[in-house]
């Protein structure tokens, strides 16, 4: 399922504004889990997603009337919850998953259920990913389903 950027019109800011309006009236901000998971399901956690997945199919510019009402609300800014599942995580399972990995992961990475993070390390190298010496080759054998790993 790709994202993919179509202009803004008119009636998709119509639409998120009301969908913001929805949100901010029905949900109490201090109920973090409540209002994110609301805002997931509304398609404003990430507007440029497919509806369904926490977006709406528009332009992600129109993101921007998300996050000025909500934060004004003194709603939590999902980023800073989680930023590698929100801004790495979140595009890639859109982008490249299935759809059971889609529904699996996208809400709860969203609502802060789940944080994902990033970890590369080894010795001499430290998270320097160009310099890991670590690497996976499939050669049909092994106990690893087909693959030797090689490297610390």
């Amino acid at each position: 399922m790709a994202v993919v950027e179509k202009p803004s019109t008119t009636s998709d800011e119509q639409r998120v504004r009301e969908r913001v309006d929805q949100l901010v009236a029905d949900h109490d901000p201090k109920d973090v889990k409540g209002f994110l998971g609301a805002q997931f399901d509304l398609g404003l956690a990430w507007v440029h997603f497919p509806e369904g997945r926490g977006g709406l199919g528009v332009n992600p510019k129109l993101q921007s009337l998300v996050s000025e009402a909500t934060t004004t609300a003194g709603a939590p800014i999902p980023y800073w919850r989680n930023p590698i599942g929100y801004g790495m995580g979140a595009p890639t399972v859109v982008t490249h998953g299935s759809e059971a990995q889609q529904e699996r992961y996208l809400r709860p990475l969203f609502t802060g259920e789940e944080i994902w993070c990033q970890l590369f390390s080894e010795p001499g190298s430290g998270s320097d990913l160009a310099g890991l010496a670590t690497r996976a080759v499939r050669d049909g054998r092994g106990r690893a389903g087909g693959w030797v790993v090689t490297g610390q």
